[in-house]
């Protein structure tokens, strides 16, 4: 079997026309890119002696020698790609190429049809109709000229379609945004009568009601997109009234108007509010932020388009056809920046930013004139992450007049964090700040705990525990955290095929973990089609890491990437790793540290990192504690979001996050 263009583009993870311009020397194209795209031909087996040139084709000349598309619009991103893939898959059939555009005016429409009809180059039309009835179009159809539809059809008269899945798109887009927390989701729509509106609308509905969120009609809004002032008025209109944390665009056009209305109403995207297009174009990629965009499969819809009208001219007639499942060609998602998690709380509460819980003026000197105590119960104090809690809490109260009477660490030992909160209750603290050791274990303490005084937790519930309970609860954006550690092996991995991957998850009942875990391997089976889970383990403890990663890989020693929980139980896996000379298997974790940076850094099996901010939690701690204080626990959950961190921005980050130095990596002992 020939290779073909397409065969070298899918390889080379280009554009068929880039192909073309490459090996016919029809365009300019950078230097490293001709020479990756003549190895991979070189190495197909498609040479230059194959090529087809204007000079091998087999034209056809005079009488039906040219295929025609009618299109609405050639600015959409859609139709242009189309139309590029059209044109170099038609001239490689012998035909002519025609492109036809009607503005989505029915009139100008009609026109183009009857000139179709009556001229005899034209073998066959590819149509894209402007209504959504054949009513008006007796005399193309009575013509027998051999057609298809491209996305919309007709609802009264059975022809072929290729189109993209509208209802799994739509859904996809939205579960995408239900899945980061989003409950008060807009969507924005074109023309009602149209097939493919009706079916976008359907999915939205549907996948409201698969996860059990009430659909509001207010929150479906129709724009005439052939004005687009009025349209984006519209769109802020409902943003104003409405206040939806995320818009579902319906189409391209869509998607810009909605980005221009976000941004003249001074709100920011995704902070404010998220937001999914519909159409992924090069310009969704520029943008910022980059637009999580649903992308359509351009080329299989342009061979489908292509197969079928070939066997209609083949067949001298223009009978219906049956197709195939691919009649609705899927859609696939591309995840950018334009959402942003809305993380929920142990009772399904909505956290809040650590801006949206700031103290007063008057609250500050009510703090200050208080005499408050405050005493604190740390879950192990043997790493940066507790130490700039620690340093952040006391450095926010102290300039609160809020004293410190005790800090204590556990070293993860539950039974001494009873023992050790008994002790701190004898101090009768205005309030305590901890971090439990073990949600089962210490559940009983904390409870007595949280009837003597104000109670402040960082990360985990324990057991028993109701809101009531607890003044408030911090912690970083968790869904966030294991989104972007499993983001950081999907962008590794994206110009491979077939990833196998395993996961090295916490497994204890602590909230904290068992989110960010759930998350990350969501993620994974959502948004990474080309990465496969192979197996999935838990540590449960720190040191256990070390064997249960050992086993995994003898198991499974295709394993390409690991996902782990946190820093220091992939520590253990490195070592692991390391002893079976797997040095190539990568690490994505959690939490920025020496030891784990100091591989990154090198380059040696961590790839980067998701990291928590452990002195702006910190800070939001004691703000949360102040305001319990106060009698203020209106915020029961707040949220920070998390860092991202690889090689090239980890001096900054160290910066940022650690607040000080990047230390030198070198010649230091490690693992």
């Amino acid at each position: 079997m020939s290779v073909t263009l397409t065969d070298i583009a899918k390889k080379a993870n280009v554009s068929i026309a880039t192909v073309s311009n490459v090996l016919n020397k029809t365009k300019y194209v950078s230097p490293e890119l001709v020479k990756k795209i003549e190895d991979i031909a070189n190495e197909l087996g498609y040479t230059y002696n194959n090529i087809k040139t204007s000079y091998s084709i087999d034209y056809k000349v005079g009488k039906l020698s040219e295929i025609a598309i009618v299109i609405p619009n050639i600015n959409s991103p859609f139709f242009s790609e189309i139309v590029t893939s059209l044109s170099f898959l038609i001239e490689e059939k012998g035909y002519l190429f025609s492109v036809y555009v009607t503005n989505d005016n029915f009139i100008q429409e009609k026109r183009i049809l009857l000139e179709l009809i009556a001229n005899r180059k034209i073998a066959g039309v590819i149509l894209c109709p402007t209504l959504s009835s054949s009513k008006k179009y007796k005399k193309f159809i009575k013509s027998n000229k051999p057609s298809v539809c491209l996305e919309r059809t007709w609802n009264d008269f059975e022809i072929e379609t290729i189109s993209s899945d509208n209802e799994q798109g739509i859904s996809k887009g939205v579960e995408h945004l239900i899945k980061c927390g989003h409950e008060k989701i807009a969507l924005i729509l074109e023309d009602y009568s149209l097939n493919t509106t009706k079916e976008r609308k359907m999915g939205y509905l549907k996948i409201l009601d698969k996860y059990n969120i009430n659909s509001n009609e207010k929150l479906i809004l129709e724009v005439d997109i052939k004005n687009l002032e009025i349209s984006k008025e519209e769109i802020k209109k409902l943003i104003k009234t409405l206040a939806p944390t995320a818009i579902m665009a319906a189409s391209n056009s869509i998607s810009v108007l909605s980005l221009k209305a976000i941004k003249e109403m001074g709100l920011k995207c995704p902070k404010d509010i998220s937001v999914v297009g519909f159409g992924d174009g090069i310009w969704a990629e520029l943008i910022s932020p980059p637009l999580t965009a649903l992308k359509r499969d351009i080329e299989l819809i342009s061979k489908k388009l292509l197969e079928i009208l070939l066997i209609k001219l083949n067949n001298n007639h223009n009978e219906i056809i049956p197709l195939d499942n691919l009649k609705k060609i899927p859609m696939n998602l591309n995840l950018r920046d334009s959402t942003v998690n809305i993380a929920r709380g142990p009772f399904g509460e909505k956290v809040v930013y650590p801006e949206e819980n700031l103290l007063s003026i008057d609250e500050i000197e009510r703090i200050k004139n208080s005499n408050y105590t405050v005493a604190i119960s740390f879950h192990y104090m043997g790493n940066e992450w507790s130490r700039l809690h620690e340093k952040a809490i006391k450095e926010t109260l102290s300039n609160l007049n809020v004293r410190i009477l005790s800090s204590t660490d556990a070293n993860f030992d539950p039974n001494l964090q009873n023992t050790q909160l008994e002790g701190l209750l004898m101090q009768k603290p205005d309030a305590i700040i901890a971090v439990p050791t073990d949600e089962i274990l210490t559940a009983k303490e904390f409870k007595k705990v949280a009837k003597e005084t104000k109670l402040v937790l960082i990360n985990n519930i324990p057991n028993g525990l109701i809101k009531e309970d607890y003044a408030s609860w911090i912690s970083v954006n968790e869904r966030e955290n294991g989104q972007i550690a499993v983001k950081i092996l999907k962008d590794y991995f994206k110009k491979q095929s077939l990833v196998k991957i395993g996961l090295l998850i916490h497994g204890s009942p602590f909230f904290a973990t068992k989110q960010r875990d759930f998350f990350a391997e969501q993620t994974l089976i959502d948004n990474c089609s080309n990465i496969e889970i192979v197996a999935k383990e838990a540590f449960l403890k720190i040191d256990n890491a070390y064997n249960v990663c050992k086993k995994m890989i003898i198991e499974h020693p295709e394993i390409q990437g690991l996902y782990v929980s946190w820093d220091r139980p992939a520590l253990q896996a490195i070592k692991a790793l390391k002893e079976m000379g797997r040095e190539d298997v990568v690490i994505s974790t959690t939490d920025l540290d020496y030891e784990i940076a100091s591989f990154l850094n090198n380059e040696e099996i961590v790839i980067g990192l998701s990291s928590q901010r452990p002195y702006e939690q910190g800070v939001a701690v004691a703000i949360a504690t102040a305001k319990a204080l106060l009698g203020d626990t209106i915020n029961k959950c707040i949220g920070v979001p998390p860092y991202i961190v690889t090689k090239d921005n980890m001096e900054l980050a160290w910066k940022e996050l650690l607040k000080s130095k990047m230390p030198s990596f070198q010649n230091k002992e490690r693992i």
